[in-house]
């Protein structure tokens, strides 16, 4: 009995150990063929969802004529890397195609890594992501290590060369060697987020057509047998990459005439079917590319177009640039700075000889000084990127307000931010009315119906604007219920129409736009001001008629008022003035300040120009009010964190003064992401500001954002609507006036943050 009771565990056991095991296996099997198989349609676009407008270059530094150039030890060049891409930046890319070389890695493993780090480094700091490229097909088969060849003057590119070269591409064998080196790369960073995606092969199928190595006569693999081995490594390399499970996507272009709209090949297929997300290169006119960017939506899937602009063969960015955008496809046009690549010259300098710089230049967008080959160009692309489209693949889900109990209990503890209203809304204004009531205005859509399901994280500018023209207003006794006051005011309201009615009546009421409204009470009547740049750029300051918020409404000043961007109103009551009833003053720009006479209608003398001392002559760009704090002058200003427009976080600074026209302090910092906000107090006599979502992409996930360094595009944790932040406002044992938000999300300058800041003993760098 004993011995059948033992042999019935033994087989027990066995046959459990069997059970786990083979669920063992189905579960390894499981997560190897989630990591090998392609990404979803949704998963793809759900990814894209979370970027900018992509726009870049392919690049390699001026200093070199190749990719073992850029990356061998002798010749890497971080300096002037980091000179090209602040360039690069200065102007809105985002993002780099970059080349790798098997030869470099294969020559020192951790010397290559070593340097792949220090460029990743130089390229976050500059808030430039890259896309690297593992294998290249195009030019010189026959690549060496060591020292490169000089240019062959006015060749088009005479020195790039193959990854890997002929003689392994050709043998199935030597392919295999390659697992080490593509596994071994996408390990390293297949995680790090400043690696954006990989491309797997660059042209694989090239067959160069003996223009490689500067009219080189050495022999490329004939075209058939160059095509199959191509596809056999680039399949291996797909499988090898999708082993290790990268979080970022996988793609390899298509390029040439576009026959694979129709009729791809053997290559064209396998990139089309197995790339995570869809690339192509086209360097023809802006006709047929927009006609294969329309074609290739058919894969429902992102798409980067990650070659084209050659000016002579009539791929420009005038051209290009405004189709990707509307069709927020990803740009890398070939080229960054002139340098020893030398393609600035065309392909026909393959063939015929050049002796002086081209006109137009083929590729490339800076001169090796950093001046733009055309400021026309780089103006574009900086306004292309300043503005990306922000419909989203899937429309995501928007927050909800905080409920009544979340808000009563943060109003209380003041340890954090309060979302406290939903609804579209830029430079949100608070302030308390005469009836004890707070009153809330801003920059708004007049249907924010129609962005819900469409575009609900419109950013409000230039073209793409959901602005409207009126004035929203809302009340509220307690900072959570609102009641909206309709129809309270319009630029038919304001002085132009009658000033200029010729303007009102030939632009579309739709593109009339009403921008950062303030409001305040004057002690019998309210006052409006704000900025518009249509139909006529200018600016408003009306007066009702009583101490309703509705017309009909006055402009004392007249056209007087003029344009001036973001008009603040303040109240000076110092007690030092001589009437003993305080001054009205006007604020605008960054910064100006004009004080009024008694009825509104003109200024008393010129303006006066005021900013912060030391190293930041102005408040920043926008956004500028001033407060009497403490007894103290304190000028508010908004700028970007990275010091370039939409990059980086919008954030709130400030600046002290005895007198409001100054001197005033070195600027100082309030809060992240409360750029455009208003301090205001609560009834309870306690700080908050308002902040707003201005972002290019959704907003991010606050937990852990303090560590996050967010130059690559306009970043927020906002919600869409009215938040508000608790502040700390005091006078330090120094007597500095400190003011600075409570909640640490917001309390903390990212590493992005141009400016050197420092409080009371700490320091940011």
């Amino acid at each position: 009995m004993k011995t059948i009771t033992l042999r019935y565990i033994l087989t027990s056991l066995i046959l459990l150990f069997a059970i786990a095991a083979c669920n063992s296996n189905r579960e390894h099997s499981s997560v190897h063929e989630k990591q090998a198989r392609r990404w979803s349609v949704d998963q793809a676009n759900h990814w894209y969802d979370q970027l900018p407008l992509l726009v870049g270059g392919n690049y390699v530094p001026s200093s070199a004529i190749n990719q073992l150039e850029m990356w061998q030890q002798d010749t890497f060049d971080p300096d002037r890397i980091d000179f090209e891409f602040r360039k690069a930046s200065e102007i809105g890319m985002n993002t780099m195609r970059v080349f790798l070389h098997d030869l470099v890695w294969k020559q020192d493993p951790d010397g290559f890594f070593s340097r792949v780090d220090k460029f990743l480094e130089i390229a976050e700091k500059h808030g430039i992501k890259i896309m690297f490229v593992i294998f290249d097909g195009v030019w010189n088969p026959y690549p060496k290590a060591g020292k490169q060849p000089d240019p062959v003057p006015h060749v088009h590119n005479s020195g790039w060369v193959q990854s890997p070269g002929r003689k392994i591409l050709e043998d199935s064998n030597k392919q295999d060697e390659l697992k080490s080196y593509v596994q071994s790369v996408i390990s390293r960073y297949k995680d790090d987020k400043r690696v954006l995606i990989w491309d797997m092969f660059n042209e694989p199928d090239n067959s160069n057509a003996g223009n490689f190595g500067g009219r080189s006569k050495e022999p490329e693999m004939p075209k058939e047998e160059k095509l199959k081995r191509a596809l056999e490594l680039l399949e291996k390399s797909f499988r090898w990459a999708r082993e290790i499970g990268p979080s970022q996507p996988l793609t390899v272009g298509v390029w040439g005439a576009p026959t694979w709209l129709d009729a791809p090949d053997s290559i064209e297929k396998f990139s089309l079917q197995q790339s995570d997300v869809i690339s192509f290169h086209s360097y023809m006119g802006p006709e047929d590319t927009e006609k294969m960017v329309c074609r290739l939506k058919k894969y429902d899937r992102p798409i980067m177009c990650t070659e084209y602009m050659a000016r002579s063969a009539g791929s420009t960015f005038e051209g290009i640039l405004p189709i990707f955008h509307k069709n927020r496809v990803a740009a890398y046009n070939w080229g960054l700075f002139s340098g020893k690549s030398q393609t600035m010259y065309p392909w026909k300098s393959w063939r015929e000889r050049f002796t002086d710089e081209p006109d137009p230049w083929f590729h490339d967008v800076f001169r090796a000084d950093g001046t733009p080959y055309n400021i026309k160009e780089t103006r574009l692309i900086k306004r292309m990127t300043s503005v990306p489209i922000t419909t989203p693949y899937k429309v995501p889900e928007l927050a909800k307000a905080d409920n009544r109990g979340t808000i009563e209990a943060g109003l209380k503890n003041r340890d954090k931010a309060l979302f406290i209203k939903e609804g579209w809304i830029r430079d949100p204004f608070i302030n308390i009315g005469p009836d004890g009531d707070y009153y809330l205005t801003g920059t708004t859509p007049l249907n924010e119906e129609e962005l819900i399901a469409t575009d609900p994280y419109n950013i409000g500018l230039q073209s793409h604007s959901c602005v409207g023209w009126k004035a929203r207003i809302w009340k509220s006794k307690d900072l959570i219920e609102w009641e909206a006051a309709e129809d309270a005011y319009s630029l038919i309201d304001g002085i132009w129409p009658s000033v200029n009615p010729r303007r009102f009546e030939e632009t579309d009421p739709a593109d009339w736009l009403l921008w950062a409204p303030e409001i305040h009470w004057l002690g019998d009547r309210w006052a409006l001001t704000h900025t518009s740049p249509y139909p006529v750029r200018a600016s408003n300051l009306s007066l009702s008629n009583g101490s309703e918020l509705v017309g009909p409404w006055e402009n004392p000043m007249g056209d007087k008022i003029g344009h001036r961007h973001d008009p603040s109103l303040f109240k000076d009551n110092d007690a030092r003035l001589p009437d003993g009833q305080g001054s009205w003053w006007l604020v605008w720009g960054a910064t100006q300040i004009a004080k009024l006479n008694a009825d509104f209608s003109d200024f008393v003398g010129e303006p006066i120009t005021i900013g912060p001392s030391g190293g930041m002559k102005k408040m920043g760009h926008e956004g500028c009010l001033i407060m009497k704090i403490e007894g103290r002058y304190v000028l508010f200003g908004t700028g970007w964190s990275t010091g370039i427009g939409r990059r980086g976080t919008y954030n709130l600074y400030y600046a002290v003064a005895d007198e409001i026209t100054g001197p005033y302090s070195e600027r100082k910092f309030v809060g992240r992401f409360l750029g455009h906000g208003t301090p205001f107090k609560t009834k309870d006599g306690n700080w908050w500001c308002t902040a707003f979502f201005n972002a290019n992409v959704p907003p991010l996930d606050p937990d852990g954002i303090e560590e996050e360094h967010l130059m690559f595009t306009a970043s927020s944790i906002n919600q869409r609507g009215t938040t508000i932040v608790p502040l700390d406002v005091y006078t330090d044992g120094k007597g500095e006036l400190i003011i600075r938000a409570k909640d640490s999300a917001y309390a903390t300058p990212g590493s992005d943050e141009a400016q050197k800041l420092s409080f009371s003993g700490f320091k940011y760098e």
